[in-house]
């Protein structure tokens, strides 16, 4: 499969400036969260360091240690703050598991699926997305609200042990004689630390809550991994490119350019499309935009391995609606494919269509669900005064003529259904 390097990295730019944005709000909470550590950390070397100047037979880390004990034999003391404790240690467990799931699932890439028949591995691929994207989701949100529940608890218990031990010290004004006696400045920082630790938890549990419910993340294949095999599979017949090597199992290649010249097989409806002779001027000249929609997915699923008639048992299908869109400022240069699977209220964007004169080039969506606000920027096109010029390589294959299209398919019986089953969608920007 050409190109899949390049034209994944460029096609999905934005989602990566989303996805970089998420990771800097992220990694800026963990800053402030290593910071707050570290000062909790000097400040209890300040509180040991108090305890040296009477103790000055022990080692540091035998105070650290027997002030430890002391804190959590005031939890075990108390019945209900001993299980608070352990609900609260529980949760963090559980959500710490929750959280390592949905981070494997987004960072690996969806398994490549050995099918001889290209669409039905792009199919699969595609499924495989959705429940990785699913899992990745439920698994953050779950985990989440149960960190946030955990929070809740540490922050009351807290507050309480605060309590405890600034009515500990009244009670014993002992000072540093007493090894689990703290300063008041320095037991008050102490809890201000705290506080500060587990706000700034919440705020990431809550954003990364929300980020599991709103499905803020890319897909795992959108986000940060090359996918092994992209979601809208490239033209079977283009399994040998000049590239060094192939994958004969995944069926996929590494070829880097989609204008490659391409070796066919005769196996594939792709051969009898290429070899197609050019139809007259004219009849190019009395194309509709519906007849130009038809012929382009045509030619899009037959390089997918399709027959014209199980072309047009999709463009029919009662499960999924195909839809063209006309790019409004692109003077008919420009159209987009969609699918909509109704039972679910989702929108896929398949592919865009770049016609220039008679020269007809396919480029990958890979099934975005992103509204376009501008195909330009968001799909990485030159608009320059009446020039568009796309800046990806199109998908392999899908370099030809708009006449062979219409020697090739519209005389066919079938594309009459193919164009019916079709419909118009809204106008996208430029």
């Amino acid at each position: 499969m050409a190109d899949n390097d390049v034209g994944y990295n460029q096609n999905t730019s934005n989602l990566k400036e989303i996805s970089m944005a998420l990771y800097l709000f992220l990694s800026l909470l963990i800053i402030v969260l290593l910071i707050l550590t570290l000062l909790q950390y000097l400040n209890t070397n300040r509180i040991v360091d108090q305890q040296l100047t009477q103790h000055k037979m022990m080692f540091p880390n035998q105070i650290r240690r027997a002030r430890s004990v002391y804190m959590r034999g005031i939890f075990r003391a108390n019945h209900r703050q001993r299980n608070l404790r352990t609900t609260a240690i529980v949760s963090d467990i559980l959500a710490a598991i929750c959280l390592v799931n949905a981070v494997v699932v987004h960072f690996q890439p969806d398994s490549t699926v050995s099918l001889g028949n290209s669409l039905l591995r792009g199919q699969a691929l595609h499924v495989s997305s959705q429940l990785n994207t699913t899992i990745q989701n439920t698994s953050l949100l779950i985990g989440m609200l149960l960190a946030l529940v955990s929070r809740v608890v540490w922050l009351y218990l807290s507050r309480w042990r605060y309590q405890k031990l600034v009515k500990a010290d009244s009670e014993h004004a002992s000072g540093p004689t007493d090894l689990f006696w703290t300063p008041a400045v320095l037991l008050q920082n102490q809890y201000h630390l705290q506080l500060g630790i587990q706000a700034v938890l919440i705020v990431g549990i809550i954003f990364l809550a929300l980020t599991g419910l709103f499905d803020w993340l890319p897909t795992p294949n959108n986000a940060t991994s090359q996918p092994q095999s992209q979601s809208v599979p490239a033209s079977p017949s283009s399994s040998r490119t000049s590239a060094p090597s192939v994958n004969t199992e995944s069926n996929t290649s590494n070829a880097s350019s989609g204008s490659t010249p391409q070796t066919t097989q005769p196996t594939y409806p792709i051969d009898d499309m290429k070899k197609a002779p050019l139809a007259p001027a004219v009849a190019l000249a009395n194309l509709t935009d519906a007849d130009r929609a038809a012929l382009l997915f045509t030619m899009y699923w037959t390089m997918n391995g399709l027959q014209t008639y199980q072309v047009a048992e999709y463009a029919n299908s009662t499960d999924e609606t195909y839809s063209y869109h006309l790019v409004s400022g692109a003077s008919g240069q420009l159209i987009v494919f969609s699918e909509t699977i109704p039972s679910v209220n989702q929108s896929d964007y398949m592919f865009y269509a770049f016609i220039q004169g008679e020269t007809v080039k396919l480029y990958n969506m890979y099934q975005s669900k992103q509204a376009i606000t501008s195909l330009a920027s968001q799909y990485n096109l030159t608009v320059t005064g009446t020039t568009i010029t796309p800046n990806m390589p199109e998908i392999q294959d899908s370099n030809i003529n708009m006449r062979q299209l219409i020697s090739a398919f519209l005389t066919d019986p079938a594309f009459a259904k193919i164009k019916s089953g079709l419909t118009q969608g809204v106008a996208v920007p430029l």
